[in-house]
């Protein structure tokens, strides 16, 4: 990673909303960096990147596996002046940028897991963790990011779930392709979120809704809902106006905005 190469890649808008950049060799995490500076007192946006995580975190405290070169380990601090309620939505809006900024890079076909997964094939290629730094003056989200590149050899029989990386993607479309730029990639990904938090911040998730139910990987699909206290079967009528998905079961239809998505049976390989 370069950190000239990426800010050449920048458009203006994202040069302005993340002038700095910190690249690391290797780091616990990009998330636990960020909220340390966070917690010390450090005000405004930036980003911080690391060539290899030793304790990746995903959702749910899962590990994410980050090995040295053959990932993406990216976070984006942004300051909002907003309340934290208005902001519940930005997960979705977070993947839809990555989808966005992938695709201007020729790598296709991805779907989105509610409420933040990047999916190849129902294999997944990138994960997203926000977490949020509030204080009496300030509202701070970290928007940490993962995405696969080339994992190594083992590395996929080490994680617990069906996962992709854009070297396989790529060599699935085009075998005589070459994998992009990860510079490129985040400067891609930066410019889709810098425009894409603006618009949300204006218009709200009226803007992404129709997008993100065109990519729903589990659109009109009979899902579970599972999150700390509930287990719940239905089927999925994909996300409403604030982002929250819209089940439909035996008890009715309603929105729920927290928990993760399974298949209701789950699929033959």
């Amino acid at each position: 990673m370069d950190i000239q190469l990426i800010q050449h890649h920048l458009n203006p808008l994202s040069r302005k909303m993340f002038g700095e950049i910190q690249l690391h060799e290797e780091i616990d995490s990009t998330n636990a960096d960020a909220l340390r500076q966070l917690r010390e007192g450090k005000v405004g946006n930036w980003i911080v990147l690391a060539t290899s995580q030793s304790a990746g975190r995903g959702r749910r405290g899962r590990q994410w596996l980050s090995p040295k070169n053959a990932g993406i380990y990216i976070s984006l601090v942004r300051l909002f002046e907003v309340n934290a309620d208005a902001l519940q939505a930005l997960s979705l809006v977070t993947a839809l940028s990555l989808r966005q900024a992938l695709a201007k890079l020729g790598i296709n076909d991805l779907s989105l897991k509610w409420p933040n997964d990047i999916l190849h094939h129902k294999k997944k290629l990138a994960g997203i963790l926000l977490e949020l730094q509030q204080s009496a003056d300030h509202c701070h989200v970290v928007f940490g990011v993962g995405i696969n590149i080339a994992l190594p050899e083992g590395a996929i029989e080490k994680i617990d779930r069906a996962v992709t990386d854009i070297a396989a993607i790529c060599k699935e479309q085009d075998p005589t392709s070459s994998i992009p730029d990860s510079n490129r990639i985040i400067a891609e990904l930066v410019n889709e979120m810098s425009a894409n938090l603006e618009k949300y911040l204006d218009q709200g998730f009226v803007p992404f809704q129709a997008l993100w139910n065109q990519a729903d990987c589990y659109l009109d699909c009979d899902i579970v809902i599972e999150n700390s206290s509930s287990r719940t079967i239905g089927k999925s009528l994909g996300v409403d106006e604030s982002g929250g998905l819209i089940l439909q079961s035996a008890n009715g239809t309603k929105s729920v905005h927290g928990g993760e998505i399974f298949p209701s049976v789950h699929e033959l390989p």
